[in-house]
């Protein structure tokens, strides 16, 4: 009996595996008013809250002014996800708004400006993202450690931003770079070099931001 359910619990983990696959292809998410659809890129598949510790920790870090609608990991680690296990995540995106601009329309002469602003303020931003990463991460590691009763203490530095690289009608993007670490329970998880491009993107009158991480 105790090899059938075994099994069982397999064969029905395969299934929701495949279902998961089966309907990567898009999305679909709330702005405002507007509903968009988002097609999911090959080889990626949502993040889901089965995939525990990993969904509670994308959630934990959002900016402060941010709403965060999908967030897509590597499909070929998403089985080893919802088994639990632990999974080196070395690529994910994440989808998200600004709440004030989520909540507006934003024509097409108002995100030239945005372009513009972008192009000339660049530093100056990046500047200011650092200055709030501090307050993000401590928030961040006080709520993950009060969920998994952890002392888990992640560590963001020596973030570098590169040059606008992409700038047309409907998008612009830069890239940048950033030291990763933490620990967890006193015991060090060593760190990485997270590399980062942002794009900011005009759809159906709304602005949304897609940040894609590599290590």
């Amino acid at each position: 009996m105790g090899g059938d359910v075994y099994k069982l619990k397999w064969i029905l983990a395969f299934f929701l595996i495949q279902a998961i696959c089966l309907n990567a292809s898009a999305a679909e998410i709330k702005v405002g008013d507007r509903l968009i659809n988002v097609p999911l890129p090959d080889g990626f598949v949502e993040l889901t809250p089965e995939m525990s510790p990993y969904y509670e920790t994308s959630q934990a870090y959002i900016g402060p002014n941010n709403v965060r609608y999908l967030a897509l990991v590597a499909e070929d680690k998403a089985e080893a996800l919802l088994r639990g296990e632990d999974v080196q995540l070395y690529r994910f995106m994440n989808v998200e708004s600004e709440k004030g601009i989520s909540e507006s329309s934003v024509s097409s002469r108002q995100f030239t400006e945005l372009r513009t602003i972008l192009r000339n303020q660049i530093d100056e931003m990046y500047a200011k993202v650092e200055k709030q990463m501090p307050d993000l991460v401590k928030k961040g590691n006080a709520a993950i450690s009060a969920e998994f009763s952890a002392d888990v203490a992640v560590e963001l530095g020596g973030l570098v931003p590169l040059p606008i690289h992409l700038d047309t009608d409907s998008v612009i993007a830069n890239s940048m770079y950033m030291t990763v670490g933490g620990t967890v329970s006193g015991e060090d998880v060593g760190s990485n070099v997270l590399a980062a491009t942002t794009l900011f993107l005009h759809v159906k009158d709304k602005v949304l931001f897609l940040y894609v991480y590599g290590t």
